[in-house]
């Protein structure tokens, strides 16, 4: 791997440390930029990555189809910080972009292994866990964004079973067990996230901090599974 991609990693996590320590003083318009900075930084590992040792080509692309939808998806969450008006509809609209992100890495990691039975079941479980947590956890969401939370994190659950399969039938390559580690990352952000929009937490900047913290790890380990394939 290119000791490029070394470098913007270690730029993408400057830029989140930056972002997370303005966001937690308040300052959400520098936040915001800093955050930008961190998206842009991600998605060029993969470009790098995949310059400096062009293989596996399909899941290059549909990988960087999943990091651009998230670039995309925090421009989006960026612009709710400094325009709390649209909250609710740049919320939904961060959640497709985010979701289609997902479904290109999903689509990525089915070059690799294919699609098995198990795995579908552990995606259909996670949307029904997903489900019933929004009630535990007193969520203030109407019945339709429930339903697209839960298939949401069908999503997430499905990608951590998806890279689990794939270092189970192509054994434990440094590419899979980023990608795996990539996947519970994501999820770990995406509880922090739900919490913080949708239920009267009080201490906002520890789970600030947990999400951020988890969020740029996930797209970074993403990325870097392109440059070890």
């Amino acid at each position: 791997m290119s000791p490029l991609c070394y470098v913007l990693a270690a730029l993408t996590a400057v830029f989140a440390v930056c972002c997370i320590s303005l966001r937690r003083k308040g300052k959400s318009f520098e936040g915001m930029l800093f955050k930008f900075l961190a998206s842009f930084a991600f998605v060029s590992v993969a470009i790098v990555g995949y310059s400096f040792s062009p293989k596996e080509t399909y899941y290059f692309c549909l990988v960087s189809f999943a990091l651009m939808f998230g670039f995309f998806g925090d421009v989006l969450l960026g612009i709710k910080e400094i325009a709390p008006k649209f909250k609710s509809k740049l919320i939904v609209l961060g959640l497709l972009f985010f979701s289609l992100g997902h479904i290109c890495c999903l689509c990525a990691f089915v070059t690799q292994v294919g699609v098995k039975p198990f795995t579908l079941i552990v995606g259909l479980a996670g949307a029904i866990v997903a489900f019933v947590m929004t009630g535990v956890l007193k969520m203030k969401v109407d019945t339709k964004l429930r339903l697209v939370m839960s298939v949401y994190y069908g999503l997430l659950f499905l990608k951590i079973a998806m890279a689990s399969e794939m270092i189970i039938v192509k054994g434990a390559e440094p590419a899979y067990i980023t990608a795996l580690v990539s996947g519970i990352c994501f999820l770990i952000s995406d509880t922090c996230l739900g919490i913080l929009y949708f239920t009267a937490v009080k201490r906002k900047n520890i789970l600030v901090t947990a999400e951020l913290s988890t969020y740029y790890p996930a797209q970074v380990l993403l990325a870097m599974s392109v440059a070890m394939m």
